[in-house]
């Protein structure tokens, strides 16, 4: 299994929702009338540490609200992005994440839509675990800020590998990796 560490602009795209590396151009528009997704996001709340099905649970939730908060925090003014995240994340991935927001920005674009989930392979060893993902990032990508134009579309079978670490009683991903060859739902 050929294992690619991704530098923060493209981690960034992942993180976001986005498989950088399967992604291709795409000229249509959205209409002008579309209003942009807000997203709420609520930090997940330090518990005891969980154990079994209960951890495997909480891992995931992990995994997941780190897509909602990248999101609502590449919206929102660079200060307050690391709070934002924060409660999902731990270093390094955390200031990848925020380096590779501000790239984004900086570029004019923001992300759009988010993944379909298939978390699978999940390993709980003390404080660490492991969780792959078979992401289907077809309805997401990079959208132009000025022309809403969606630019950028992932797509499906996107293998990531996602290292978490009990931090102050919540899972937090410290680490995510994009694995290069395709996976498949329910491997």
């Amino acid at each position: 299994m050929a294992v690619i560490r991704l530098c923060s602009k493209r981690l960034a795209l992942i993180v976001l929702a986005l498989s950088a590396s399967a992604c291709g151009a795409n000229e249509g528009a959205l209409p002008k009338s579309s209003p942009s997704v807000a997203t709420t996001v609520s930090p997940p709340q330090p518990a005891p540490t969980p154990t079994g099905m209960a951890a495997k649970e909480a891992l995931v939730a992990a995994y997941k609200g780190l897509y909602s908060a990248g999101q609502h925090a590449e919206r929102i003014p660079d200060g307050q992005r690391k709070s934002i995240i924060s409660p999902y994340v731990t270093e390094p991935l955390l200031s990848r994440m925020l380096r590779g927001i501000v790239a984004l920005r900086a570029s004019g674009r923001f992300t759009w839509g988010m993944p379909v989930f298939h978390p699978f392979g999940v390993k709980v060893k003390g404080q660490k675990a492991t969780l792959h993902d078979c992401q289907d990032n077809r309805n997401t990508g990079q959208m132009d800020e000025k022309t809403s134009k969606r630019v950028l579309h992932g797509s499906e079978n996107t293998h990531l590998v996602a290292t978490l670490h009990l931090v102050d009683g919540a899972w937090k991903v410290s680490t995510l990796e994009h694995v290069r060859e395709p996976c498949s739902v329910g491997a």
